[in-house]
Formats: structure tokens, C-alpha cells, sequence
């Protein structure tokens, strides 16, 4: 009985190590968002827009030339991206599927909650146009109150 245990405890422990090993700081994936991307083959890209540097970034497709995508990320954002190329769509013309959102820069982990039919990885390209800068961030709007009338006093 205490070998079993021993057994199930060793191995426990090695399971432990290679989850740790594959999802640590210096593993090829890590699974949040980082500059450039995630430095694995799954395909998500990560474009951060700052001052000096604001970004546009578009989708083309290399069979027509055709933007399919395109968007002007805003000074202090960043876009993700992340494309899905699943066999069962394969018969598609647009077989691909882009799942893509727009965060505050820096962001590691979110939501992308927008989905676009994308031409597949082999006819598909992704071009990035730094625009001209420095470019000034909008700050949100704040929401102002008007006062309420001073009440005159001779009343």
C-alpha cells in the first residue's frame, strides 16, 4: 500500500514539473498576451499602439488582393488577434476564422469577442503601416454635471 502511494506521489510530482515547465516564464507558450505574440505556433499576435509608433493593421487576401480586415488601433490600445483554421471548413472560401479585440495596452489577458471569416493561412497576410506620430491618445469622456441654479437670496 505505501509503495502505491509512493508511485501515485511520484508521478504527481512529475506531472507538477512539466505542466510547470510548459507554462513557465521562459516556456515557448504562455498563454496571455504578449508583443508580437505569444511566441508559439497558435497563431494569435498581439499589436500594441503607442505614441511614437501608432499602428494600422490589415488582413489581405493574397488570392484577390483584398483587404478583408483593417483597423487604426487607437494611441494606448493594443489588438489581438488570433486565427483558427479548422479541417471541417476547408471546402470554404473563406475557411478561415479571426477572433480578434481591442484592449488598453499592456493588458496580458481578454476577451476577444469579435469574429471574422478570413481567408485560410495560405492565402491570407497580415500588413502593419505605422502611422505618422506622435499621436496624442483621446482621454475617455468624462461625464460632466451642470449645477443647479444659485437661489437668489432676496426671495
Amino acid at each position: 500500500m505505501a509503495n502505491n502511494i509512493h508511485r501515485t506521489f511520484c508521478g504527481l510530482c512529475v506531472a507538477g514539473a512539466l505542466f510547470a515547465s510548459a507554462c513557465g516564464p521562459t516556456s515557448p507558450y504562455r498563454p496571455f498576451y504578449d508583443e508580437g505574440g505569444s511566441g508559439a505556433s497558435i497563431d494569435e499576435f498581439t499589436y500594441v499602439s503607442t505614441a511614437h509608433a501608432p499602428k494600422t493593421i490589415s488582413v489581405v487576401d493574397t488570392r484577390t488582393d483584398e483587404v478583408v480586415f483593417a483597423l487604426d488601433i487607437p494611441v494606448g490600445q493594443q489588438l489581438v488577434i488570433n486565427f483558427d483554421d479548422k479541417s471541417a471548413n476547408r471546402d470554404k472560401y473563406m475557411s478561415g476564422t479571426m477572433r480578434w479585440g481591442v484592449m488598453k495596452a499592456g493588458n496580458r489577458f481578454g476577451n476577444k469577442r469579435n469574429r471574422l471569416d478570413v481567408p485560410p493561412a495560405q492565402s491570407r497576410r497580415i500588413d502593419m503601416v505605422i502611422r505618422e506620430g506622435p499621436e496624442v491618445s483621446t482621454p475617455p469622456a468624462v461625464e460632466t454635471m451642470t449645477p443647479p441654479p444659485l437661489s437668489d437670496a432676496s426671495e
